[in-house]
């Protein structure tokens, strides 16, 4: 069963229509993050490593093309979709993104909008908030492409990185690369967390 599964991916992967597929299933993440894209990505660059399809740089621009659109759909749909933000459960995983964006947005837009490209509900929380108090385009646009590179180029990488550690495990590559992508998301969130924190202390700001 496993073997079929990995020679279904595998065929997929070889197909033309795979990369426009990754760009439509990031839009819709972006639009409804219930899509987990980056796990798609951690996969397909696992895969890469070890059985030599899709190509790399391909399911990068197709991940990039994907989340840029989504991001800024979702960024000029703020004002209509912020009724649904303000309406969702503070004690969710959604309502929990909803307190680090808000908090976040207040000691740096910019820094905010990278960082939450790489976790799933705060990225459209933030795209949202962003979009319905009239945030700058032209600046979300700059640091939502930004953070959009960084994070397909991290996405696809350290899938990659998995597949090439375990290349003859094909199984064992695609569970490494998707761990490895999981991973990235939280560090980044905690190094930005820290970095805050410093800067506040520096500017005898407290973070209470």
């Amino acid at each position: 069963m496993i073997d079929s599964l990995i020679g279904f991916l595998e065929q997929l992967m070889q197909m033309e229509i795979f990369y426009p597929l990754v760009s439509v299933l990031i839009i819709c993440d972006a639009l409804a993050p219930v899509v987990p894209s980056e796990s798609v990505l951690n996969l397909a660059g696992a895969f890469s490593a070890s059985r030599g399809v899709p190509d790399v740089g391909g399911v990068i621009l197709a991940a990039i093309i994907g989340a840029i659109i989504g991001d800024n759909i979702c960024f000029r749909l703020g004002k209509k979709l912020i009724k649904v933000v303000d309406r969702l459960d503070p004690n969710s995983k959604a309502g929990v993104s909803i307190a680090w964006v808000k908090r976040n947005m207040n000691r740096g837009a910019g820094a905010t909008i990278i960082v939450a490209r790489f976790l799933p509900w705060a990225r459209w929380v933030a795209t949202i908030v962003l979009g319905s108090v009239g945030y700058s385009w032209v600046a979300f646009f700059i640091y939502d492409t930004i953070g959009v590179i960084v994070w397909a180029c991290l996405s696809v990488g350290v899938g990659y990185l998995g597949g090439s550690l375990f290349a003859d495990y094909p199984l064992l590559a695609m569970i490494v690369g998707v761990t490895l992508g999981s991973l990235v998301g939280l560090l980044i969130q905690k190094l930005q967390a820290r970095l805050f924190d410093w800067n506040d202390v520096r500017r005898g700001v407290s973070t209470l």
